[in-house]
Protein backbone atom coordinates (compact mmCIF):
# COMPACT_ATOMS: atom_id res chain seq x y z
CA UNK A 1 0.00 0.00 0.00
CA UNK A 2 1.14 3.57 -0.74
CA UNK A 3 1.91 6.17 1.89
CA UNK A 4 -1.00 8.23 0.38
CA UNK A 5 -3.14 4.64 0.54
CA UNK A 6 -2.37 3.90 4.60
CA UNK A 7 -2.85 7.90 5.60
CA UNK A 8 -6.55 7.85 4.10
CA UNK A 9 -6.94 4.19 5.60
CA UNK A 10 -6.11 5.74 8.93
CA UNK A 11 -8.02 8.72 8.31
CA UNK A 12 -10.89 6.24 7.72
CA UNK A 13 -10.46 4.72 10.93
CA UNK A 14 -10.18 8.03 13.06
CA UNK A 15 -13.17 9.80 11.13
CA UNK A 16 -15.62 7.43 9.92
CA UNK A 17 -18.01 7.73 13.13
CA UNK A 18 -18.22 11.36 13.53
CA UNK A 19 -18.64 11.56 9.78
CA UNK A 20 -21.38 8.54 9.69
CA UNK A 21 -23.30 10.60 12.70
CA UNK A 22 -22.73 14.02 11.20
CA UNK A 23 -24.83 12.87 7.83
CA UNK A 24 -27.37 10.94 10.03
CA UNK A 25 -27.87 13.98 12.41
CA UNK A 26 -28.30 15.83 8.73
CA UNK A 27 -31.50 13.98 8.08
CA UNK A 28 -29.54 10.45 6.03
CA UNK A 29 -30.58 6.97 7.35
CA UNK A 30 -27.83 4.63 8.80
CA UNK A 31 -27.05 2.71 5.21
CA UNK A 32 -26.87 5.90 3.20
CA UNK A 33 -24.99 7.96 5.86
CA UNK A 34 -22.75 4.45 5.79
CA UNK A 35 -22.57 4.48 1.55
CA UNK A 36 -22.16 8.60 1.75
CA UNK A 37 -18.49 8.36 4.46
CA UNK A 38 -17.36 5.46 1.94
CA UNK A 39 -17.94 7.85 -1.15
CA UNK A 40 -16.53 10.37 0.66
CA UNK A 41 -12.95 8.92 0.97
CA UNK A 42 -13.04 7.70 -2.54
CA UNK A 43 -13.59 11.19 -3.65
CA UNK A 44 -10.60 12.20 -1.04
CA UNK A 45 -8.32 9.29 -2.85
CA UNK A 46 -9.64 11.07 -6.23
CA UNK A 47 -8.39 14.39 -5.77
CA UNK A 48 -4.91 15.98 -5.44
CA UNK A 49 -3.04 16.31 -2.41
CA UNK A 50 -2.47 19.32 -2.98
CA UNK A 51 -5.92 20.88 -3.30
CA UNK A 52 -6.37 19.57 0.17
CA UNK A 53 -4.95 22.02 2.91
CA UNK A 54 -7.27 19.83 6.16
CA UNK A 55 -7.98 16.51 5.25
CA UNK A 56 -10.49 16.36 8.30
CA UNK A 57 -12.34 19.68 7.01
CA UNK A 58 -12.55 18.87 3.40
CA UNK A 59 -14.34 15.52 4.50
CA UNK A 60 -16.55 17.50 7.00
CA UNK A 61 -17.49 19.88 4.13
CA UNK A 62 -17.87 17.69 1.74
CA UNK A 63 -20.52 15.43 4.29
CA UNK A 64 -22.53 18.46 4.61
CA UNK A 65 -22.49 18.99 0.59
CA UNK A 66 -23.73 15.57 0.52
CA UNK A 67 -26.47 15.83 3.19
CA UNK A 68 -27.51 19.03 1.21
CA UNK A 69 -28.01 17.37 -2.29
CA UNK A 70 -29.58 14.29 -0.36
CA UNK A 71 -32.55 16.66 1.15
CA UNK A 72 -32.82 18.36 -2.01
CA UNK A 73 -33.32 15.32 -3.83
CA UNK A 74 -35.95 14.28 -1.33
CA UNK A 75 -37.65 17.83 -1.85
CA UNK A 76 -37.92 17.68 -5.41
CA UNK A 77 -39.62 13.91 -5.15
CA UNK A 78 -41.88 14.77 -2.32
CA UNK A 79 -42.72 17.90 -5.01
CA UNK A 80 -43.16 15.20 -7.44
CA UNK A 81 -45.59 13.12 -5.70
CA UNK A 82 -47.11 16.33 -3.85
CA UNK A 83 -48.32 17.52 -7.68
CA UNK A 84 -49.44 14.77 -8.69
CA UNK A 85 -52.21 13.92 -7.10
CA UNK A 86 -53.34 10.37 -5.60
CA UNK A 87 -56.18 9.90 -7.90
CA UNK A 88 -53.60 10.42 -11.18
CA UNK A 89 -51.20 7.74 -9.94
CA UNK A 90 -54.26 5.13 -9.88
CA UNK A 91 -54.63 3.28 -13.15
CA UNK A 92 -58.41 3.59 -14.41
CA UNK A 93 -60.63 0.38 -15.07
CA UNK A 94 -60.66 0.49 -18.83
CA UNK A 95 -64.39 -1.66 -17.76
CA UNK A 96 -66.89 0.63 -18.15
CA UNK A 97 -69.46 1.06 -15.13
CA UNK A 98 -72.65 -0.49 -14.78
CA UNK A 99 -74.13 3.25 -15.50
CA UNK A 100 -71.95 3.94 -18.21
CA UNK A 101 -72.79 0.65 -19.54
CA UNK A 102 -76.67 1.34 -19.33
CA UNK A 103 -76.24 4.80 -20.53
CA UNK A 104 -74.20 3.54 -23.79
CA UNK A 105 -77.22 0.73 -24.10
CA UNK A 106 -79.85 3.07 -23.73
CA UNK A 107 -78.14 5.45 -26.73
CA UNK A 108 -77.77 2.10 -29.27
CA UNK A 109 -81.05 1.56 -28.52
CA UNK A 110 -82.14 5.07 -29.21
CA UNK A 111 -80.05 4.76 -32.53
CA UNK A 112 -80.96 1.22 -33.13
CA UNK A 113 -85.00 2.44 -33.58
CA UNK A 114 -83.92 5.81 -35.14
CA UNK A 115 -82.38 4.00 -38.01
CA UNK A 116 -85.02 1.47 -38.52
CA UNK A 117 -87.04 4.82 -38.76
CA UNK A 118 -85.57 6.18 -41.57
CA UNK A 119 -87.22 5.36 -45.28
CA UNK A 120 -85.95 2.53 -46.56
CA UNK A 121 -83.59 3.93 -49.45
CA UNK A 122 -81.77 7.18 -47.00
CA UNK A 123 -81.34 4.32 -44.39
CA UNK A 124 -79.55 2.21 -47.15
CA UNK A 125 -77.33 5.46 -48.43
CA UNK A 126 -76.54 6.11 -44.61
CA UNK A 127 -75.47 2.71 -44.28
CA UNK A 128 -73.61 2.44 -46.86
CA UNK A 129 -71.49 5.81 -46.54
CA UNK A 130 -71.15 5.39 -42.68
CA UNK A 131 -70.25 2.06 -42.05
CA UNK A 132 -69.63 0.34 -45.69
CA UNK A 133 -67.37 3.73 -46.01
CA UNK A 134 -68.43 4.23 -49.53
CA UNK A 135 -68.07 7.10 -51.73
CA UNK A 136 -71.04 9.29 -53.09
CA UNK A 137 -70.14 8.04 -56.69
CA UNK A 138 -70.02 4.57 -55.53
CA UNK A 139 -73.15 4.49 -53.93
CA UNK A 140 -74.69 6.13 -56.58
CA UNK A 141 -72.89 3.70 -59.14
CA UNK A 142 -74.35 1.07 -56.68
CA UNK A 143 -78.08 1.99 -56.23
CA UNK A 144 -78.13 3.17 -59.62
CA UNK A 145 -79.30 7.06 -58.63
CA UNK A 146 -77.49 10.34 -59.55
CA UNK A 147 -74.63 11.03 -57.02
CA UNK A 148 -76.56 14.61 -55.95
CA UNK A 149 -80.16 12.20 -54.87
CA UNK A 150 -77.41 10.08 -52.59
CA UNK A 151 -76.23 13.34 -51.20
CA UNK A 152 -80.18 14.34 -50.56
CA UNK A 153 -81.07 10.91 -48.84
CA UNK A 154 -77.60 11.03 -46.84
CA UNK A 155 -78.54 14.86 -45.87
CA UNK A 156 -81.80 13.64 -44.99
CA UNK A 157 -80.80 10.69 -43.36
CA UNK A 158 -78.68 12.71 -41.38
CA UNK A 159 -81.36 15.04 -39.60
CA UNK A 160 -83.81 12.73 -39.14
CA UNK A 161 -81.13 10.43 -36.88
CA UNK A 162 -80.42 13.76 -35.05
CA UNK A 163 -83.59 14.70 -34.67
CA UNK A 164 -84.93 11.26 -32.99
CA UNK A 165 -81.75 11.01 -30.98
CA UNK A 166 -82.38 14.36 -29.15
CA UNK A 167 -86.08 12.81 -28.24
CA UNK A 168 -86.64 11.20 -25.29
CA UNK A 169 -88.29 8.27 -26.26
CA UNK A 170 -88.08 7.82 -30.37
CA UNK A 171 -90.64 6.02 -32.12
CA UNK A 172 -90.12 2.02 -31.37
CA UNK A 173 -88.58 2.76 -28.38
CA UNK A 174 -90.31 1.77 -24.98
Amino acid sequence: MSDSALSVAALYAAEQDRLRRRLIGRGLSAQQAADAVQELFLRLLRTPRSDIRDASAYLSRAADTIAIDHWRREQRAKLLFEAEPPDALMIADPRPTAETGLVERDRFLKLEAALSSLPPRCREVLLLHKFEELSYAEIAQRLGISRNTVMVHLANAMNQLRRRMREKNPPGAN
